[in-house]
């Protein structure tokens, strides 16, 4: 459908690109190859290179090279896909703080569009865009990988006064985008991933998760603790001292501090942008005594920074304001100036002084504020060059080094920062229901392993006086987990060990609570869990996403290997008012499974689908429930 429809749109170039500048307006007709489409003018060449995967993904990258003898100004430039016209509807996701990738399908009138602003490359919107033929029951899906402010728009426009034609239009975005080529000189857009969908609920994302799976395989998913939600930035040794003892009876492989370390005598949010850990309050000077006692217990030292952000009182600044923007939207804000080679040099040197001197093996990378306007009037490219190039030195001198990204949560979460990062701290509210929402949204354009599933938990026992749980009929338990329920334990959930358990599944496994809170039987269910998820990491480390079922009463995901060797599925419920739940997996319908002692050929699963029953419990409304079917022979 693709090809049908996009490949042989016509010749024109503008079917294929919007494009201006100093030269005035593109034209004339493309000519097309197998996987490429190219122009040349006058003064100019315009080329489009196609790829496509087994599943049907396409990578287009599109370039403008000046071929003049003169310099050339590029004012616009974005990739076109056109469509027949006919009733479609596009969906889109918003973006922020404790709200991130909140998708939405709406009706095409007009024009319907996500645009990024900001040098958080997700902030208000992800760069992510399906349009669906509400007639032809199937539709198409668009990735951006930015590296630059951004846009993504569909419009229904006329066409031959009577007809209509669907532009899909993805690129830089025109604000503030004016740069000038020197003869020879190239501009590489963004790269575009697209694919046909025929599934509403999850728009076929096993096909994107497959394609990076392919061009940019995980390391081993780590167990990690943070010590944010334990006391937030009040951090001292001897407050986590004893969670890295607990840490470390766990299972946790990665010990990581967060903000508050530093301070160069000040107050750490007095002192952002000196990355010197703070002598007077917070580690007092005993942060390498904890990073070796950290290491002595078998794990591996992590710090939290920010090296994107300064505040004017930092010394940084006033040793070097060359090196920082001033901020506009947080005009209260500096911002490191990664096109300029001298600052990137600074804090590359600043950055190994301290991995060298406490043996870091885990960074968490955060950026908590943004920046709309580029003085260099790139569209930020050039700074996302820079940053780039930082984050590809780091690892190109620590080739062991972890790095996480984070941006106020998943202010950044996209998948050139995909092609960057190990994984995200995808937000920061540590609701456990309220994750599961912003995960299932989020795997429609990302894999699952970039997703790390924080469990901020407290064990409520039933001599505390503020609690007294009812007693479960069935198993006599007078335990109860509860959660963080924001972004800072003013609100708490009771939560189930299955819950947390199938969440965490496909990810990184992360802890950051007080570790000392949680009970006896609680710890060691979460310790046997941990030890489940190290033998099965080869497995989870590259599994594809399904989302089955998307209802009011619970949420089905799938998780599988390319062959569906193995199938694993997970049922959240949510208040069901049924006894159990008759489940249609995607399996090789020429295998024969075998599911709960019993073999069932896969043309039988794929007719009449697979019964499971909810617990016998109680208090079974917010549970999950898990089974797994592997090939086997018939017997």
């Amino acid at each position: 459908m693709i090809k049908s429809s996009f490949y042989s749109v016509g010749d024109n170039v503008k079917n294929y690109f919007s494009c201006y500048g100093s030269f005035g307006d593109i034209c004339g007709d493309v000519t097309r190859s197998e996987g490429r489409i190219f122009l040349q003018s006058e003064g100019y060449k315009l080329i489009s290179l196609f790829e496509e995967d087994e599943n049907g993904v396409i990578s287009r990258r599109d370039s403008f090279e000046n071929i003049s003898d003169s310099p050339l100004n590029l004012r616009r430039f974005k990739s076109r896909f056109v469509f027949e016209g006919g009733e479609y509807e596009v969906y889109t996701q918003f973006n922020t703080w404790q709200n991130e990738s909140l998708g939405l399908w709406q009706p095409l009138n007009t024009s319907v569009s996500a645009y990024g602003g900001s040098s958080r490359t997700a902030q208000d919107a992800t760069p992510f865009i399906a349009i669906w033929s509400i007639q032809a029951g199937r539709g198409y899906a668009f990735h951006l990988l930015p590296g630059s402010t951004w846009e993504m728009r569909v419009s229904r426009i006329g066409h031959n006064s009577k007809y209509t034609k669907i532009i899909v239009e993805i690129g830089v975005s025109d604000y503030n985008f004016d740069i000038t080529l020197a003869p020879h000189d190239c501009f590489f857009a963004p790269e575009i991933l697209l694919y046909e969908i025929e599934n509403r609920i999850d728009m076929d994302c096993h096909k994107l998760h497959s394609y990076m799976h392919a061009k940019y395989p995980r390391r081993s998913l780590p167990i990690v603790y943070n010590s944010w939600m334990c006391r937030f930035d009040d951090i001292s040794y001897e407050n986590l001292a004893p969670q890295v003892l607990r840490a470390a009876e766990l299972g946790v492989e990665y010990f990581v501090i967060d903000a508050g370390w530093f301070g160069d005598g000040k107050p750490w949010y007095l002192s952002v942008g000196d990355w010197v850990e703070n002598e007077s309050s917070a580690m007092k000077g005993r942060m390498k005594e904890l990073a070796d006692l950290v290491r002595a217990s078998g794990m591996r030292f992590g710090l939290w920074l920010e090296p994107e952000r300064a505040v004017p009182t930092a010394k940084a600044v006033s040793e070097h304001p060359e090196f920082y923007i001033k901020g506009d939207a947080e005009p209260e804000f500096l911002f490191l100036d990664f096109a300029n080679d001298d600052a990137l040099e600074w804090i590359f040197e600043k950055v190994s002084g301290l991995i060298d001197k406490y043996e870091i093996d885990f960074i968490k990378d955060d950026y908590n504020a943004d920046i709309c306007f580029d003085p260099r009037h790139s569209a930020f490219l050039e700074y996302h060059k820079g940053y780039e190039k930082y984050i590809k030195r780091l690892r190109e001198k620590y080739p062991g080094l972890y790095i996480s990204c984070c941006g106020s949560g998943g202010e950044r979460m996209e998948l050139r920062s995909y092609t960057l990062f190990d994984s995200f701290w995808p937000s920061d509210n540590e609701s456990p229901y309220t994750q599961l929402g912003i995960y299932k949204d989020t795997i429609l354009r990302m894999p699952p392993q970039a997703f790390e599933r924080w469990i901020s938990v407290h064990s409520a026992l039933e001599n505390e006086d503020i609690y007294k749980p009812f007693v479960n009929y069935n198993d006599g338990a007078s335990e109860r987990i509860i959660a963080c329920a924001d972004a800072v334990w003013h609100n708490v959930v009771g939560v189930q060990p299955s819950w947390l358990e199938g969440f965490a599944t496909a990810g990184p496994v992360c802890f950051s609570c007080d570790l000392t809170k949680i009970s006896k039987e609680s710890f060691e269910r979460f310790k046997s869990y941990i030890t489940r998820v190290k033998k099965d990491r080869e497995y989870l480390s590259s599994v594809n996403a399904r989302i089955l079922s998307d209802t009011k009463s619970c949420v089905i995901i799938q998780y599988s290997d390319e062959d569906f060797n193995r199938v694993t599925v997970q049922i959240f419920t949510n208040e069901p008012q049924q006894s159990a739940f008759c489940v249609y997996p995607r399996v090789d319908e020429r295998a024969n499974y075998c599911f709960d002692g019993e073999i069932i050929a896969g043309k039988d699963i794929k007719r009449f689908g697979v019964s499971k029953k909810l617990n016998e419990s109680f208090d079974n409304w917010h549970e999950m429930i898990e089974f797994t079917m592997e090939k086997c022979k018939q017997l």
